[in-house]
């Protein structure tokens, strides 16, 4: 079962966004508000409790509204996954989530937060107001209002799963699907059936009753997971939810094996990790390009009837079947969830970058920590490639002693293929802020210094080319430099290439 939390503010389109993945996954979706009036207008025990908390002016208690979550889930044990739309909304109720999960032997897998400019969003809601009929749809100050009310109440719940590594905010005007679809994909596989052993007893012209010679069914063909090195998400398999392999073909005369049936191989990125639905159980993972796993075996062909043959049964006329095929749902889901993470100090650039080349609209302000939460955004290369980039909060000096928002966020990135260094150019010292960031995601993990990375300097466009150069003869990095500007463009579809390059390398 995979389990999501949705998130989203007021005019976000999150309603859409849910219906999108039960359309697509199958996902039961259970919303405090629908479940709140069912067990209200049906009377039932915990529908009472409701009514008559609200009626004496106080708010329904937790431990009520688990119980009706509860239901809910105990009313539908076969469901794939589960969509929790806009709950928890406190501490206390995602513990209570998370113990109601686990004694089902299962857990919260993905927090997902739909992020919309708030300007768009007082946009949307002004628009409604004038079919929706509600007074607070119509005044700016409540609208605005209740984004805030939003953010504060729902931060609390993002970080506390953000520290067990499920929090994810996306941008939500249209995107959640693919970037879903990028980071998790179920299908359905089915190998392919055995084929039947052959009962065929030799006959020619000089043999008439010859002894058994039926050949063996073939294999049924598998399903296969191939890892490739240049696949960086799982959107090629987006419409891709049914997987057939090929049928083992039957045994014939003179002990002749069927041909097996044609495996299907599925390319995928690696840090792909294949998980069972039903019980959630992680099965393997992909890490190596060339790698191959079984992820559905086909069926055994059956064996011919010379197998059996014995002192007491000459010729027998008895062959086996072959082994049917297997039809199974997994679940495919990227570990590196991105493959470039931005690495800058607050009002480097981060964020403008990350808006600049993909199609998220993270928060940008000229101020530091604007960025409070990893924000993805899928960039686009070349025709029908892509690759993931985070923009990871703000990173201060002693960041790996839980200084800022410490390490909370560096976790994050251990999890990147690339690490884009931002640095402005009119920082201070920029190869001191370079070996101050350095230093610190070197505190929090020595291996990181393996991964491969790069330095932007952002900003380019405050500067004459002169000064530019005269920066440029100063620095002193031991990785590939580069000057940009996200602002006027400067350099941007380079950084592509170079990004592309180094993680082919």
């Amino acid at each position: 079962m995979f389990n999501i939390i949705l998130f989203g503010p007021p005019g976000s389109g999150k309603g859409t966004q849910a219906k999108l993945m039960v359309e697509k996954f199958g996902f039961l979706h259970i919303s405090t508000g629908d479940l709140f009036r069912y067990e209200m207008g049906n009377d039932t025990p915990l529908g009472l409790k409701a009514k008559a908390y609200i009626k004496a002016g106080e708010l329904v208690p937790d431990e009520v509204t688990i119980g009706m979550l509860k239901n809910k889930v105990d009313q539908n044990p076969d469901a794939k996954g589960i969509i929790f739309d806009g709950f928890p909304r406190t501490i206390p109720q995602a513990e209570a989530l998370d113990n109601l999960l686990a004694e089902k032997g299962s857990e919260i897998n993905a927090l997902i937060s739909l992020s919309v400019n708030e300007e768009e969003i007082v946009k949307r809601i002004l628009h409604r107001g004038k079919t929706s009929g509600r007074p607070d749809d119509n005044d700016e100050s409540i609208i605005r209002n209740r984004i805030e009310v939003y953010i504060s109440e729902t931060k609390p719940v993002f970080d506390y799963y953000a520290e067990q590594n499920k929090s994810v905010m996306i941008e939500g005007m249209g995107t959640v699907e693919e970037i879903f679809a990028g980071i998790s994909k179920e299908i359905c596989c089915r190998s392919g059936y055995g084929g039947a052993g052959s009962a065929h007893l030799f006959r020619d012209k000089l043999t008439a009753k010859g002894g058994p010679d039926g050949g063996d069914g073939g294999r049924g063909g598998h399903i296969i997971l191939r890892g490739n090195a240049q696949m960086w998400t799982l959107l090629h398999l987006k419409y891709k939810k049914h997987v057939l392999a090929g049928n083992g073909q039957n045994g014939s005369k003179s002990r002749s094996t069927g041909a097996e049936g044609e495996d299907v191989i599925l390319e995928v990125p690696l840090g792909t990790i294949a998980k069972d639905v039903e019980t959630g159980e992680t099965l393997f993972e992909i890490s190596e390009d060339g790698e191959t796993k079984v992820l559905v075996h086909g069926g055994r062909g059956g064996q011919g009837n010379h197998h059996f043959k014995s002192s007491t049964n000459q010729t027998p006329r008895y062959a086996q079947p072959g082994e049917e095929g297997k039809e199974e749902w997994k679940i495919l889901e990227l570990k590196v969830l991105a493959d470039v993470g931005l690495v800058g100090f607050p009002n480097a650039g981060k964020s403008t970058l990350l808006s600049a080349i993909t199609a998220a609209k993270p928060k940008i302000g000229a101020y530091p920590f604007t960025t409070l939460v990893p924000n993805l955004g899928i960039v686009s290369y070349r025709d029908t490639k892509s690759f993931i980039m985070a923009d990871i909060p703000g990173i201060i000096e002693d960041a790996h002693k839980g200084k800022g928002l410490g390490i909370r966020f560096l976790k994050h990135i251990e999890r990147n293929s690339v690490l884009l260094f931002m640095i402005p150019i009119d920082a201070t010292d920029i190869n001191k802020e370079y070996d101050i960031l350095l230093n610190e995601i070197t505190e929090f993990n020595p291996e990181l210094l393996d991964k491969q990375r790069i330095l932007a300097v952002t900003k380019i466009d405050m500067v004459d080319e002169e000064t530019k150069d005269l920066i440029e003869a100063e620095l002193k990095v031991d990785c590939p430099v580069l000057f940009i500007s996200s602002i006027t463009g400067h350099n941007l579809p380079k950084l592509k290439d170079i990004l592309w390059a180094t993680m082919n390398s």
